[in-house]
């Protein structure tokens, strides 16, 4: 185990109070628990069930482990022939186990996750009362040449992942032992780089808290938001534990973080950046953004988090569809497109009558405003069509968002509108028409989708429980 021996930012133990903003008071902290400064919202935080938090599902790991694993079942990484262990992995496979432990009660799922768990320990270093948790081999970050990162490094990432493992472990099975391997690992929170020996985090010029992925000893830090909101998600899960209030408002500081970003992380009507200095682009990584964001929605209520990813999920819709392709009679200019979504060939596409082919992708493509559908089947498979409403429409239901706690729809005073049931395949199987009301008509609504050509949002609860609602002038999602 190695150890290093460094001192942690000082600063002044004061709390310098902002100008309200939009989304209230940014307040920079500076205390006796938090030893320096950084901006922070004054976010509420929820505090939610276990089964409520994030690595807790309903599914239960198989039994038998087909993944990459050593003699004891610790999970690995294999490089170049050569088996390393794998923080993040062995993190996410303990927090796997311990679900379905939750889920089964039997011993043989908590006994897999105590060995990720031990092999995080075993291995760890020291950074001033700090654990982190060493990755190898060394590599090249994103796999640029001339950002080389020499092992062992430490990451953000697995850092909130061992950080949510060992909370929950104490929290489950009421051992010491992972109490105070979360403390130790959520101590590495409060020591900011660069600075002698580990760190996975920095305060920027403009005063803002990043968790970072990717170390940048000799680099500038790049800002990958998928691993900074993963990392988060860890200091949640110790304050859900703890109520430590160190915890709630590093966890602020981070959500502030990503308020004051996101819209240079976001590129309208394309797919989101991956980090802020490469800006690369990756549809997955997009898609999980999405997810992240709702899950910070889930964590505080506040509905900034949630419209955001509905912003999100408009530029890039998650691609994979299963449903119809509705065209009517027109002609139609159509694209060939790469897997990237660049177009290679164009033709016109002429239907006589009306005609339902199969589709299975319903995308954005590259400098296109439009979104196109993949005809799957029929004279055009294989071509792309720029989706019409009423001309060329997706039949099914794509772009699904759940909101937790429920969003607030509002329709105005003097404005009716009509309200549809759909199966699983968006066919619909009842119709109804919300009389105008006298005043502002208020409901609750727990989820969004794109159904049969129009943006929805499904109503909970009241006379109009399952009921999807069509956005439009006089009918607002809050």
């Amino acid at each position: 185990m190695r150890r290093w021996v460094g001192a942690v930012f000082a600063g002044s133990l004061l709390v310098v109070l902002m100008a309200v903003a939009a989304w209230g008071a940014a307040v920079a902290v500076a205390d006796a628990g938090i030893p320096f400064s950084f901006k922070a919202l004054p976010l509420p935080l929820r505090d939610l069930p276990l089964t409520e938090r994030p690595f807790s599902s309903n599914s239960v790991v198989p039994r038998v482990d087909n993944g990459l694993h050593d003699a004891e079942g610790a999970s690995m990484r294999k490089v170049d022939g050569k088996l390393y262990d794998f923080p993040r992995g062995q993190a996410n496979y303990g927090l796997g186990n311990l679900n379905s432990y939750r889920i089964t009660g039997d011993q043989f799922y908590l006994d897999r996750a105590l060995v990720q768990a031990d092999r995080l320990l075993a291995d760890h270093d020291v950074g001033g009362d700090a654990w982190y948790y060493p990755n190898y081999p060394s590599r090249y970050r994103h796999g640029r040449p001339g950002e080389f990162i020499q092992a062992p490094y430490y990451s953000a990432l697995p850092q909130g992942r061992a950080l949510m493992l060992f909370s929950r472990l104490g929290e489950m099975t009421g051992d010491a032992k992972w109490t105070d391997a979360a403390y130790h690992t959520f101590l590495a929170y409060l020591r900011p780089g660069p600075t002698e020996g580990p760190y996975v985090l920095d305060v920027d010029s403009a005063g803002y808290y990043w968790l970072q992925e990717w170390p940048w000893p000799g680099m500038k830090p790049d800002d990958t938001f998928n691993g900074h909101n993963s990392s988060a998600f860890g200091l949640f899960e110790y304050w859900s534990i703890t109520k430590d209030e160190r915890a709630a408002e590093l966890f602020r500081g981070a959500m502030t973080t990503v308020l004051h970003y996101l819209p240079e992380i976001r590129r309208p009507q394309w797919i989101s950046c991956y980090c802020l200095l490469h800006r690369g682009a990756n549809p997955n990584y997009h898609n999980m953004h999405i997810g992240q964001l709702l899950t910070y929605y889930h964590m505080t209520g506040d509905a900034e988090f949630a419209r955001w990813a509905d912003k999100f999920s408009d530029d890039y819709p998650k691609p994979d569809v299963h449903g119809g392709l509705q065209v009517e009679p027109g002609a139609y200019a159509a694209v060939k497109v790469d897997r990237d979504g660049h177009v290679l060939a164009r033709r016109s596409v002429t239907v006589k009558k009306s005609a339902t082919w199969v589709c299975s992708r319903r995308q954005r493509l590259w400098q296109r405003s439009a979104i196109y559908l993949r005809a799957d089947s029929g004279p055009a498979r294989g071509w792309w069509l720029p989706e019409r409403t009423g001309k060329v429409t997706f039949m099914g239901i794509a772009a699904v968002r759940t909101y937790n706690p429920a969003r607030t729809l509002v329709v105005a005073a003097g404005k009716g509108c009509s309200a549809s049931q759909f199966d699983d395949q968006g066919r619909e199987t009842a119709k109804l028409r919300i009389a105008a009301p006298a005043d502002d008509l208020r409901l609750a609504v727990d989820r969004g989708a794109f159904i049969d050509g129009r943006e929805r949002v499904r109503v909970s609860g009241g006379d109009h429980d399952g009921f999807w609602v069509t956005l439009g002038a006089g009918v607002r999602l809050y």
